[in-house]
């Protein structure tokens, strides 16, 4: 824990909020530097809320996963970190790099006595679990032909009209394709590996594509993505798979040396909170461990499996082979 943070660490009332003195020090500060791995919507919305709220300047940096991680990793390697609070798309980095991140606790933090244990590391929480899906054109395709399931995108009358995300992309798009050769078999992912598909980099790129009508599904992707494109009656549509229901984890933390760590303190409470969880659920279609059942709002999900973020090398390579990608 920085010097910073252990000096406005204060022992919590038994309400969720921070002690007036945490909210006078942030607003002291003044300035706020998210990092952020999920929609850049959902994103610019909390952001704004935050300052609206209590008059602290917020500024983001949304990039996908990897560039994310990669930046934030490299700064700290040369002692010139900028981001107050980091949330990527899982927990990964920080157990791989937890030197660069603060012990949580909910003295630190007075919402995470809201959290479930299992979503709580050491250095980070998850906030949100969002479940992957198949986006699709509804121009191209009726809500009767869109597969329900994983299996079916194997089907072979999809053959050459897939775009597939690739797993090579994000720990997390790998993640997922782990999971499905552990829960369906390796013999789905061969098969889809017959389909010709054509691979985006990321979700966020893939729904404009389908959008603009290029292919008629993008998967595995995520239903956030294509939130402002349907307000603006893009012809697309999204759909939770079942056989199972895999979702990802955003999973945040407070940087070790984080510039303004009484804000940084302030903008994590914030996300965890009430306000923010229903607000982001209404907006976007997610879930989180607050809201398992949808009460505030978010999407109740059934069973739920997680993607399989421990991937060693070797298994990797395989998976990448096996899905036709080794050559690509």
């Amino acid at each position: 824990m920085t010097a910073g943070l252990a000096a406005c660490v204060m022992t919590p009332a038994i309400a969720q909020d921070l002690p007036d003195a945490v909210v006078k020090a942030a607003q002291k500060e003044g300035e706020l530097t998210y990092y952020s791995a999920v929609d850049e919507g959902q994103t610019k919305m909390l952001v704004e809320m935050f300052s609206k709220k209590y008059g602290i300047k917020g500024t983001y940096l949304r990039l996908v996963s990897g560039q994310l991680v990669q930046r934030f990793i490299t700064e700290n390697d040369n002692n010139s970190n900028i981001a107050d609070v980091f949330l990527d798309s899982g927990p990964l980095s920080f157990r791989l790099h937890p030197q660069y991140f603060v012990p949580l606790d909910a003295e630190l933090l007075p919402n995470l006595a809201k959290w479930s244990k299992q979503w709580i590391d050491e250095r980070s929480v998850t906030v949100l679990t969002s479940p992957m899906v198949v986006t699709y054109n509804t121009d191209m395709v009726t809500a009767a032909e869109v597969p329900k399931t994983w299996r079916e995108t194997a089907d072979p009358k999809w053959k050459g009209k897939i775009l597939l995300t690739d797993p090579r992309t994000s720990e997390t798009y790998l993640g997922w394709l782990a999971k499905m050769e552990s829960a369906v078999g390796a013999d789905f992912v061969k098969a889809l590996a017959a389909q010709n598909f054509t691979v985006i980099a990321s979700g966020a790129s893939g729904v404009q594509m389908i959008a603009a009508g290029a292919f008629p599904l993008n998967f595995p992707t995520y239903a956030s993505f294509g939130t402002q494109l349907k307000a603006k009656q893009a012809p697309i549509e999204s759909l939770v798979m079942k056989g199972p229901t895999i979702v990802s984890q955003s999973s945040m933390g407070i940087p070790s040396h984080a510039k303004h760590p009484n804000v940084a303190r302030l903008f994590a409470n914030f996300l965890m909170s009430d306000e923010a969880i229903s607000a982001v659920c209404k907006a976007y279609p997610a879930s989180t461990p607050r809201d398992p059942d949808g009460k505030l709002g978010c999407v109740a999900l059934t069973d739920p499996q997680l993607v399989d973020y421990v991937v060693d090398e070797k298994r990797k390579l395989s998976l990448i082979q096996m899905i036709g990608l080794a050559s690509r």
